[in-house]
């Protein structure tokens, strides 16, 4: 074969393979539905628990790439002095897959406390229990939990699967997405709730209010 012949037929191979490649990417391409009804209209009473809206800053609002946002804290009578502090990000493009937990906290100087990691699973009424994942971090001597799950609407079939493989959980694919998304995190101190008690009960009415503003077409996962 002369240089011109094989120059000719790796032209052929790299147009056909763009060619797939495009092809491919337009049959994975997935919706980006909005939520329902905005993060706000998340009731501020929740069972034994009622919330109150916190101020964000602005910088932090943009580093954390959200199209909306929740931040409340909420307490219960039945919990003296325990505050769960609620940080709902939804992002129409899923850029806020870049800011779970197990990225955020280390870059803050946080370490993760192996032994404290529990993964619970809530039954709000729905078809199947939604798992979240209750997180330990220290500090020098402070230590912080955190409760984390997380939504993708317009998920493929495709995607979900290949998402909860063990090669891709933890990769780059894990954490991006064509479709919106949805993060949910609650931190609280790590001095109390040690066995996430109120940790369930409260995800429990969180998950049953946010039920109506959540696109139907949804997938939900635990591991940060």
């Amino acid at each position: 074969m002369s240089r011109f012949q094989r120059v000719v037929l790796c032209g052929a191979v790299l147009t056909v393979g763009l060619a797939v490649q495009a092809a491919l990417e337009r049959l994975n391409q997935t919706e980006r539905p909005e939520l329902l009804h905005p993060l706000a209209t998340v009731p501020r009473e929740l069972g034994a628990w009622t919330g109150s809206d916190q101020p964000v800053d602005p910088e932090i609002l943009e580093r954390a790439q959200t199209t909306e946002y929740l931040n409340r804290v909420y307490e219960s009578r039945k919990y003296p002095g325990l505050k769960l502090h609620l940080w709902v990000n939804y992002s129409r493009v899923g850029n806020n897959l870049r800011h779970t937990p197990e990225i955020c906290l280390p870059s803050g100087g946080w370490t993760k406390i192996e032994s404290q990691t529990r993964v619970l699973p809530i039954d709000a009424g729905g078809a199947s229990p939604v798992r979240i994942t209750r997180l330990g971090y220290s500090r020098g001597e402070l230590v912080e939990h955190v409760g984390f799950w997380y939504y993708i609407f317009g998920e493929g079939k495709l995607e979900n699967y290949v998402r909860h493989l063990p090669i891709t959980s933890r990769s780059s694919h894990g954490r991006t997405t064509r479709g919106s998304s949805m993060t949910v995190e609650v931190f609280y101190p790590g001095d109390q709730d040690l066995e996430g008690e109120a940790l369930r009960e409260f995800a429990r009415e969180l998950i049953g209010a946010m039920e109506p503003i959540l696109p139907i077409r949804r997938a939900a996962y635990h591991v940060p």
